[in-house]
């Protein structure tokens, strides 16, 4: 997550949508020229946010394939659906109203919009250096009219949707001011080479989605960024200084969703009180019956003739294999690139090294196993796992007001019998590149039609 903040900065996994970057900056820019309190600004956010999210729901009552829904859009259905919202029940903290929150979204978007110079840091959002206040203004002015209504009735605003809509920006005056924000230049930003790597990034993606047929962007982007030769190859990749780095976080991504998947079903298999050493034989028993050195004989060509990463980790996970055996071989798969990647691919994929878990934690212990059958590998890794846990959640411990001890975990453990209280989340990190895909797009950059996406004609000239 540290290389993946590094080459996507300005965007995280909460910021889908480009038009809050604008919303969040007109709300800012218009408390500071009528000087308004915190408390009247905040009001003033949070009903615009509401704002925006029945415009949006009247333009697309159903989801969009390519987008996420308008923040709050989800809490609002029941109004929404009934065609009649009162703003002042809606934007009220707390469970009733469209998010618990006292500052609305803000809070998600705000570091992006202090790294782009949006905002500066503040208690409340204030106009940051980046700001153009006549975009903002004229691209979603009409929404600070829209919060100053006391009900808001869906089908009026339907003629507002192509306008107003989280999917309208790229049209639109703040579309074009976020748009150049993100793809600037350091040198015309004055951030370095913060600005630098996020454009690079851009033009990887751009650069992918020109080149190959692409629907998801972490799945379909991110195969192309892991895999084969295009990166080295191909005329503009091979120019692009973040290509090798964001080879290695794909390639690393593959070994850290390894772990997640494998410690949920480890979790997933306690039901009630459970001794470890039960855990550990659950855990063995998934696994055939041989050596750890045929194992690793076992496991599918890492590398082609030409050096090119080929896509084992990818088509481990679609063998069908049980998921324990199949996370066990991505695992091993990773470990095997310890000595097969070079140079700053390299350096992305180990990330910090010497670290608990990582590929040459994996590559070290599995070679130090080699004569051993795997099933004992396995019930040795399982007391380590828990150990591990029960570390971790030790470290992160709060002591509560009236004097009880917090652990922030799913698994505890009581004189060798493990309890879970929930289950372990397995899905893959998020490497932002879906949210980058979609702020592109509503800044009117990308553009999806036919199943895929492309790069806009209006804005090839920012990725070029």
């Amino acid at each position: 997550m540290r290389m993946v903040d590094h080459l996507v900065p300005g965007v995280t996994a909460v910021t889908p949508h480009a038009r809050y970057y604008a919303l969040h900056g007109l709300v800012a820019a218009h408390a500071d020229a009528n000087g308004l309190t915190a408390s009247v600004a905040q009001t003033l956010l949070r009903r615009a946010e509401v704002a925006l999210a029945a415009v949006s729901f009247a333009h697309h009552p159903q989801a969009l394939e390519w987008l996420p829904r308008a923040h709050g859009v989800d809490a609002l259905a029941r109004r929404l659906h009934t065609g009649t919202v009162a703003v002042a029940e809606a934007e009220a903290p707390g469970k009733d109203g469209y998010v618990r929150n006292s500052w609305g979204f803000w809070g998600p978007y705000a570091g992006s919009e202090i790294s782009l110079g949006i905002l500066d840091p503040g208690p409340m959002p204030t106009p940051g250096p980046r700001l153009d206040k006549t975009a903002v203004r004229d691209g979603l002015g009409e929404l600070l009219d829209l919060a100053a209504e006391d009900t808001l009735y869906v089908d009026d605003l339907v003629s507002l949707g192509d306008r107003l809509c989280v999917c309208a920006g790229g049209d639109r005056p703040d579309g074009a001011w976020v748009a150049n924000l993100m793809c600037e230049h350091g040198a015309s930003a004055g951030a370095g080479s913060r600005s630098t790597t996020r454009r690079q990034t851009i033009q990887l993606l751009a650069r992918v989605v020109a080149t190959h047929p692409v629907v998801r962007f972490t799945r379909d982007v991110g195969h192309v960024l892991a895999f084969g030769d295009f990166l080295t190859t191909d005329a503009v990749t091979s120019d692009i200084d973040t290509a090798a780095a964001w080879r290695g976080v794909m390639l690393r991504n593959y070994s850290v969703g390894a772990w997640r998947r494998l410690w949920s079903w480890l979790v997933e298999q306690i039901d009630g009180l459970l001794p470890i050493e039960e855990l550990a034989d659950r855990f063995a028993e998934e696994l055939p019956d041989m050596t750890v050195d045929a194992f690793l004989s076992s496991l599918p060509a890492t590398q082609s003739t030409t050096g090119a990463p080929l896509p084992a980790e990818h088509d481990l996970r679609w063998a069908g294999d049980p998921l324990p055996l199949a996370e066990l071989r991505v695992l091993a798969t990773s470990a095997r690139r310890v000595d097969e990647l070079t140079g700053r691919v390299r350096d992305a994929f180990l990330g910090q090294r010497g670290v608990e878990l990582g590929p040459e934690w994996v590559q070290r212990r599995l070679d130090e196993a080699r004569p051993m059958k795997l099933r004992v590998v396995a019930r040795r890794l399982t007391y380590d796992l828990v150990a591990r846990s029960q570390r971790i959640a030790l470290a992160k411990a709060r002591r509560r007001a009236n004097g009880t001890l917090w652990l922030p975990t799913r698994l505890h453990e009581r004189g060798g019998l493990l309890y879970r209280t929930s289950q372990e989340g397995r899905g893959d990190v998020g490497l932002r590149l879906d949210q980058l895909g979609t702020v592109l797009a509503t800044c009117g950059v990308l553009h999806f039609q036919d199943q895929r996406w492309s790069v806009t004609s209006s804005r090839r000239a920012l990725v070029d």
